[in-house]
């Protein structure tokens, strides 16, 4: 009996250690989620027609354009999301206009983008 509690202890040691070790979830902040959107519009808006966001003749944001984004799923310290939707749209705007966007946070400050659809005016 004394010789398997031996044994149970080192083993017991060894997922406690394993365990302690686990992986943290990829967060971003709101506020750092919208200045990447808006960055990533005027990135990717190169070949795109975005009217009432990206000017045409200048190829950069139109005046006064903002980013707004919500998290979704868990919340974690600190007010941070892994996942948020965002809408970049012009500062007057009718209802629901603007570009919906998927935002997904990565490792080591990156992040994924996807377009889900534009709305005009």
């Amino acid at each position: 009996m004394r010789r398997s509690a031996l044994m149970l202890a080192p083993l017991a040691l060894v997922f406690a250690t394993a365990s302690g070790g686990a992986t943290t979830l990829a967060t971003q902040t709101k506020k750092q989620a919208e200045v990447n959107a808006l960055s990533y519009v005027l990135k990717g808006a190169a070949g795109r027609r975005l009217p009432g966001i990206v000017d045409p003749r200048t190829h950069l944001l139109v005046d006064n354009t903002e980013a707004v984004c919500r998290g979704h799923g868990r919340r974690h310290r600190g007010s941070r999301y892994s996942r948020f939707t965002c809408v970049v749209r012009p500062r007057l705007h009718t209802s629901r206009q603007g570009l919906y966007l998927r935002y997904h946070a990565l490792p080591r400050g990156r992040y994924a983008i996807h377009w889900l659809r534009f709305v005009r005016a």
